[in-house]
């Protein structure tokens, strides 16, 4: 148990993802040119859309990195996730933390606990109305929720298993999954839109064997400076870039 919240019980996760593909995020999230960008992504988005100092809660916080970018940022956050092995590097990452070990589709929170919600990368792996569900119930009338998924089915791969994704989506389907789940979409952006090109061509080419997939996780660190700016410039794009890329990024209030 973590501050008093109860603990998961052993099995009840209700995800594909595996421990040792968060010990491998572990490893990324600080350098890895994705992840940052994704980040700064997502707080521009926090920033501009909730007030600080808003509670948020940080749904499937893996090590703990978005949560220490929001604690940074000024606002109060608590942070769950399923796997425990997380939740450690997230509490050697900020010691003070609030955090709890549970399902996305079983949050133990009290309703309309929260004043918004971040779900980064965790819909594609569990059942995604159940996680949705649970976050319309936590949040406040009006609260936010921020989410991000994997873009394009046409971009399905060697990847999309090994990360134990059960889907990707589409603009269309996320519009819709939200819309019947009671948030009203405020806006929507793609991310990784201007190397979706290369992208494609490394997910093809690592068809043929693990060392170019290894490229796209670990590229070199002259590589990951070049990647890393393509994404700033995109993201300096704002809101001119389309829900166009491998992810994209929705932002919605509770109804």
């Amino acid at each position: 148990m973590e501050d008093g919240i109860p603990d998961l019980a052993p099995g009840e996760d209700g995800t594909a993802f595996r421990p040792d593909r968060l010990s491998r995020l572990a490893d990324l999230e600080d350098w890895h040119f994705w992840f940052l960008g994704r980040r700064a992504l997502v707080v521009a988005l926090v920033r501009e859309l909730i007030p600080r100092p808003a509670k948020v809660l940080d749904i499937g916080c893996g090590n703990g990195a978005m949560l220490a970018a929001l604690v940074a940022d000024g606002y109060e956050t608590v942070g769950v996730d399923a796997l425990a092995s997380g939740l450690h590097r997230a509490r050697r990452r900020l010691p003070g933390a609030r955090l709890a070990r549970a399902s996305a589709g079983r949050l133990p929170f009290a309703d309309g606990a929260f004043d918004a919600a971040v779900v980064l990368d965790v819909l594609e792996h569990a059942d995604d109305r159940a996680v949705l569900a649970q976050a319309m119930r936590v949040l406040r009338p009006g609260g936010m929720l921020i989410a991000s998924v994997p873009a394009g089915s046409w971009l399905w791969s060697y990847r999309d298993v090994d990360a134990g994704h059960l889907r990707r989506y589409s603009p269309t389907s996320v519009r819709a999954l939200l819309r019947a789940s009671g948030f009203e979409i405020v806006s929507m952006r793609g991310y990784q839109a201007l190397l979706l090109p290369v992208l494609a061509v490394t997910r093809w080419l690592g068809r043929n064997g693990p060392r170019l997939r290894d490229l796209e996780e670990r590229p070199s660190p002259r590589l990951n400076r070049v990647l890393a700016a393509v994404t700033r410039a995109e993201l300096a794009l704002g809101r001119l870039v389309p829900p166009f890329g491998s992810s994209l990024v929705v932002a919605a209030r509770k109804r």
